[in-house]
């Protein structure tokens, strides 16, 4: 492994995509080598948390490895703790958060890194544009809360990003995700939970201008269609005031 300090570590987690991984995986590395062209090291840590055969296989695989990959196996059956185990691993002085059957505008790593270079060190960057596709095709674009109406307030009711974010890597750790286990707890939603509590830590939410971030709709068994169903809620946060014990 490089000693080098790498400008990014991204997180990909894999559960049970089967195919829609390789496409996945295929779209991040390309926008890591664009990046690397452009002289920003990118490092990439793929979590494979309870992964299928088929999952595993496919990541292990890919024929767009170099061999620098840190393949993360885990067992942890959530999304929010597989994204803190690649996250702990992690080097780079940014991270990124993606999911393993998502997909990625080729310059993506590259336009958050320049824009992270000029922008403080407590902003969260978003892609500008989320092109959703699969069980239903739509085009959204997300809240940055210097130029777009925004209170907290909305969080109550929305979360106005999708789970995939990029941060100075210490953020992740002053602010890790939260379990939520929904089956088991009625709590759901951790990326969302982890938007509030970011917000409520004083961190500014932006977006990068001309990136897009193509977010696939499952028909069936992904995390917030399952806490939905469960009709799960958000686990207290330091947004919205945290309950008092007893």
């Amino acid at each position: 492994m490089s000693t080098m300090v790498p400008a990014l570590s991204a997180v990909v987690t894999f559960h049970r995509e089967g195919l829609f991984a390789h496409a996945a995986l295929r779209s991040y590395l390309q926008s890591r080598a664009h990046a690397r062209q452009a002289g920003m090291e990118v490092e990439v840590l793929l979590v494979l948390d309870n992964a299928d055969a088929e999952t595993a296989a496919i990541v292990r695989n890919h024929p767009d490895l170099l061999g620098d990959e840190v393949i993360i196996q885990a067992s942890v059956g959530d999304s929010a703790l597989a994204r803190n185990l690649g996250l702990a691993q992690a080097r780079g002085i940014h991270a990124c958060t993606l999911d393993g059957d998502d997909l990625i505008s080729r310059e993506y790593f590259q336009r958050h890194l320049a824009l992270a270079a000029q922008l403080p060190e407590h902003t969260i960057l978003h892609a500008e544009m989320v092109v959703n596709f699969g069980r239903d095709n739509f085009v959204s674009w997300q809240l940055d809360q210097r130029t777009m109406p925004f209170s907290a307030d909305m969080l109550i009711s929305e979360n106005p990003w999708v789970s995939a974010v990029f941060a100075r890597r210490e953020v992740f750790t002053a602010v890790p995700y939260v379990a939520c286990h929904p089956q088991q707890t009625g709590f759901g939603y951790e990326d969302w939970h982890w938007s509030c509590q970011t917000i409520a830590a004083g961190y500014e939410h932006r977006v990068v201008p001309g990136t897009a971030y193509f977010y696939r709709l499952k028909q069936a068994g992904s995390v917030n269609a399952t806490s939905s169903a469960l009709q799960a809620v958000m686990p207290p946060s330091d947004l919205f005031g945290r309950w008092e014990e007893a």
